[in-house]
Parts: structure tokens; sequence; C-alpha cells
């Protein structure tokens, strides 16, 4: 069995998805997700092309830092993958997580995701009423965080002492959706 850990920052995907802004990273019990490669990541995900290749073959973080990921047949999939569908993680910003690793580095990524990693715990937090945390997950993948704190400041400010944790999702809710539907940015995982 491999030493872990395998990577440096397993909240990164060998695939170059944020794991820590998927729900199962956030799960408590045997089905938490501990990251690309954390601990006991074989035995939730045992075979994973992209770390073999990547991680394990290659000693990468991801394949972004790869000189060959754009003949990679693997990546293409996942790219192609990520233009037409979703599963229980969004793959909608793997082409640019890809773009923007490859160009500032790796560690520039993890300084930027951290701040959304720590604004999604806020939200968490604050404003799960136990039904939010894919909703949220996926809010902080894909609306511009700067867009996405502003917009919960200002429902922030609407309600009032002593409301119930039902009623401020529902209102912190209303707020990211109101503003993806200004950004155009559908929020809903497609299948």
């Amino acid at each position: 069995m491999d030493k872990y850990p395998l990577k440096k920052y397993p909240v990164v995907g060998a695939c170059c998805l944020n794991c820590g802004l998927c729900p199962r990273y956030y799960t408590e019990g045997p089905s938490r997700c501990p990251g690309c490669c954390g601990p006991d990541f074989e035995q939730k995900h045992p075979s994973c092309g992209f770390i073999t290749c990547c991680v394990k073959q290659k000693s990468l973080e991801t394949c972004a830092e790869c000189g060959d990921w754009r003949e990679c047949e693997r990546v293409a999939r996942l790219l192609d993958s990520a233009e037409h569908q979703d599963s229980f993680i969004s793959h909608r910003p793997v082409a640019t997580n890809f773009a923007f690793i490859e160009k500032n580095g790796i560690e520039e990524f993890v300084r930027r995701e951290n701040k959304k990693q720590e604004f999604l715990r806020y939200l968490l937090a604050n404003y799960d009423e136990g039904r939010s945390k894919s909703f949220y997950c996926t809010s902080c993948q894909l609306v511009p965080l700067d867009r996405l704190r502003e917009a919960v400041a200002g429902a922030e400010t609407g309600i009032a002492e002593g409301t119930g944790i039902k009623e401020k999702a529902r209102t912190i809710r209303a707020a990211i959706s109101n503003l993806a539907d200004t950004l155009k940015i559908d929020l809903g995982l497609r299948k």
C-alpha cells in the first residue's frame, strides 16, 4: 500500500477539481472524502487513472503541471464531460482550473481556492439548515468570490436577529440564486 500523503495538496484533485469545494469533503462519518490522495482515499476511490499517471508515475500534484496534458485522452474526456454533464461535484470549472494552474502554478491556485473554501465554511457554519451544503459548494465553485461575498453581505443586512436557520438559509440562497441569474450562471447540476 502506498504511503500517504502522496500529494502536498489533497484539496486539489490530480484532475484539477477543487476537492475542498465538494460536499463529500464536508460530510461527517465514513462517507467523508479526504481529498485527492488524502488518508484512506484509495478505500473510497480504489482506482483513479489521473492519480496513477499524474501522481504515482510522474510525481505531480495535478495534470495541469504535465507538459503532455493537451494530448492526453483521459484529460480530453474529462474536459468534454465538463462541457456536457455534471456529477456529484461540479466539473464545469475544470478547464478554467487547468488554464489557471498552467499559467500561475499550483501554489497560487491553492491560495485562490483556499479563499473560496474559507467562505464555503462560513456559509456552512452560519446558513446550512441541513439541505444547502451542495448548493453552497456549487455556488463557491461557479460564482466569482467577490460577487458572492457581496451578495451574502447584502442579504445578511436583511436578516433580523432571532431569525431561524431555515429562514436564514432561504434568504441567503435566494440572494445567491438572484446573483447567479444576473451573471447567467446555472447552479443546477446537469445530468
